[in-house]
């Protein structure tokens, strides 16, 4: 009796085990090709949109200040991060998930491009986070001191600041590029990876949970602080306003009013002005720390497991893969965010694609007019004789035209007038007995409108 009971016992363990297994393995393959096709996604969208963010912003249609100078950098690493992503995790994934042969993942059979590309990552990884602090606290300086903003947040100390963050985030995780390599796990018939020496594994977690406080824990503690500081300081700045163009309106005379209109409008323009990029730069600093803490809390937790040599759950893995897709979504939005939140990008980047589709328009034009050019030039000419004088008759269209050429509208009066003119001068010179050919004009004549006038012939 006692045996049958704890059979079925082992049986139900077994088969309660084999469920949980099934449904694990189900959750981690539903988790990684959701992780792949929206990383494929993300990253195109998000390298396009940085690409567009530094051209839109290096434009000298659109205000140069401090700010530009950090959107362009941050933009730029952002561009060469989600790049590195795509060589690195992107290829990866796609070789395991569709098992494919080709080695297209090639930072996992190459040494160099292996420590290359790690170290990379740890360092555009520290660049972007710490671009996104800076110009958090450059905001709070022009909320709480607006006097001293011409000194402080000008356009030559934001290219400082960039410089030097990139230079610490050069230096800092340089033992990521030394402790890389490709890993072949031949216990379980792994295939080559790029991923972290075993030997180096413990001093690489003591290192990297340095790195991760410093790369996203104080970043996030600092970018939370500060904006709230700034939303408080801009309410606040937002109230007094208002109040002070009521009592205006109140006490004020007509006469005051209207010597001192203009000198009001410009300052009340300038800080609204401010405010836009202020509130646009607290978004995307909450939109930074809201994407990426997660990500973080889940990669340093499963790093810590795997320091101890502890068996991590599915569940663990699959959230970390949901987390990064988040986290990739943070470098993804941000073009989004300048087009929602600032109407002098959306104005110059309208222009900038309208330049490009007028180019391209003008492009296909001229290259029309060259084909029927040439197709003119291939059919036989008709010559006669006219008051003497030898001239061609070139039927041409819109299309036949040389950009080269000159090209005005003649009403049909100053047309006769023309021809006129050159019948008497031609008659002066024969009687002259002088061999000059006369000006030839070519024209054709639509609806009583001569349209061209050409100074050589076609």
């Amino acid at each position: 009796m006692n045996t049958t009971i704890e059979s079925v016992s082992i049986k139900n363990i077994v088969a309660k085990r084999s469920t949980d297994d099934n449904f694990d393995t189900q959750l981690l393959n539903f988790c990684q090709l959701f992780r792949l096709y929206s990383s494929i996604i993300l990253v195109i969208v998000g390298m396009i949109g940085s690409m567009l963010s530094i051209k839109v912003f290096s434009s000298t249609k659109i205000r140069r200040n401090s700010s530009n100078e950090y959107l362009i950098t941050m933009s730029f690493v952002v561009a060469l991060l989600l790049f590195n992503y795509f060589c690195d995790e992107v290829l990866r994934s796609i070789v395991r998930v569709h098992h494919i042969n080709l080695p297209i993942n090639l930072v996992d059979f190459s040494g160099p491009l292996c420590k290359c590309s790690t170290y990379l990552r740890h360092t555009l990884r520290f660049a972007a986070h710490w671009i996104v602090v800076a110009f958090t606290l450059e905001r709070l300086i022009v909320v709480y001191f607006p006097l001293q903003t011409s000194v402080l947040c000008n356009p030559r100390s934001a290219r400082r600041i960039c410089l030097f963050i990139l230079i610490i985030s050069f230096l800092l995780p340089f033992y990521s590029f030394l402790m890389s390599d490709v890993v072949v796990d031949i216990e379980n018939n792994r295939t080559p990876e790029c991923d972290i020496m075993k030997k180096y594994e413990s001093i690489y977690f003591y290192l990297t949970t340095i790195y991760g406080n410093l790369t996203l824990t104080f970043p996030i503690l600092i970018v939370c602080i500060v904006n709230i500081l700034t939303v408080r300081q801009l309410l606040r700045a937002g109230r007094l306003r208002k109040k002070q163009q009521q009592q205006q309106q109140l006490s004020q005379t007509k006469k005051v009013d209207s010597a001192n209109n203009e000198y009001v409008n410009m300052i009340v323009k300038n800080q609204l002005e401010n405010d836009k990029v202020t509130w646009m730069l607290v978004v995307i600093s909450i939109t930074f720390g809201i994407l990426n803490f997660p990500y973080f809390i889940l990669w340093l937790i499963i790093s810590i497991m795997r320091v101890r040599h502890i068996t991590t759950p599915a569940y663990m893995h699959a959230g970390r893969m949901i987390a990064e897709v988040f986290y990739l979504l943070n470098y993804s939005l941000y073009f989004f965010l300048y087009v929602i939140s600032r109407r002098s990008f959306r104005k110059v980047l309208i222009e900038k694609m309208r330049w490009r589709c007028d180019w391209f328009e003008q492009w296909r034009l001229y290259e029309m007019r060259l084909d029927a050019a040439v197709h003119s030039q291939q059919m036989p000419r008709q010559e006669h004789t006219r008051n003497g004088n030898s001239n061609i008759d070139c039927h041409t269209s819109l299309t036949n035209i040389r950009p080269s050429s000159s090209r005005r509208l003649l009403p049909l009066s100053t047309m006769q007038d023309e021809q006129l003119l050159t019948t008497t001068t031609t008659t002066a010179t024969n009687n002259n007995n002088n061999n000059i050919s006369s000006h030839m004009i070519t024209s054709e004549k639509t609806n009583g409108v001569y349209p061209y006038d050409y100074g050589n012939t076609v």
